[in-house]
């Protein structure tokens, strides 16, 4: 499963009337989808967001998606050889979520993965780029373990990782906070988010 859509299946929930909700949302009766995902979306206006486009186009081509995976227009945008831009992929995401929302298809699934805010753009601070358990996800690690009580049962986990006196994980808070900052994001309010915020960042030290 794509990690992006496994990242952001773990933010629904099923309602007391028995209708799943997926990605935050609830089926309400014939809508488009843009109406169902509301602030969640990039910008399709200008070059207004043209670095979260970039980055999503870079997520799109990245080898872990897989070309046979997609629709056949994002496919197309997928290859390199195409010569599309993110330019490409903002008008393709403007075009999709005027469409009618049918529930949780691939179509939808695309959107929510390439049209859509990331944690990592939400955030206020700056995320932690060592590609290694090295000076900043020291400190980080640090500031879970040096906590007794307070936190969530996500990060009471990793602590356990990091304090193992055999198969210590050194790593584990780097892994959750990266998978993380790349999950779409829903709301500030939902507690993964709220739980990086305070713990990968680069200032997170310095938050209790």
């Amino acid at each position: 499963m794509n990690l992006l859509y496994k990242g952001a299946i773990t933010t629904g929930i099923i309602g007391t009337g028995g209708v799943g909700t997926y990605y935050g949302i609830q089926a309400l009766g014939t809508t488009k989808v843009k109406d169902q995902l509301k602030n969640r979306l990039l910008s399709t206006s200008g070059t207004t967001n043209q670095s979260q486009w970039e980055a999503r186009l870079a997520s799109l081509r990245e080898d872990k998606v897989k070309k046979e995976d997609l629709t056949s227009e994002l496919q197309e945008i997928k290859d390199k050889s195409k010569n599309k831009t993110w330019e490409s992929l903002r008008d393709w995401c403007s075009s999709k979520v005027e469409e009618s929302y049918e529930g949780e298809d691939l179509k939808f699934k695309e959107i929510v993965s390439y049209c859509t805010f990331r944690n990592k753009d939400k955030f206020k601070g700056t995320v932690i780029s060592e590609t290694t358990v090295s000076t900043k996800w020291t400190k980080a690690n640090g500031v879970i373990t040096g906590k007794s009580e307070g936190l969530s049962p996500t990060l009471q986990a990793i602590k356990k990782k990091l304090e193992a006196s055999s198969g210590k994980d050194t790593s584990a808070l780097k892994k959750w906070c990266e998978e993380t900052y790349e999950t779409p994001w829903t709301t500030n309010e939902d507690p993964n988010f709220q739980n990086a915020q305070q713990y990968c960042l680069d200032d997170s030290s310095s938050t209790s």
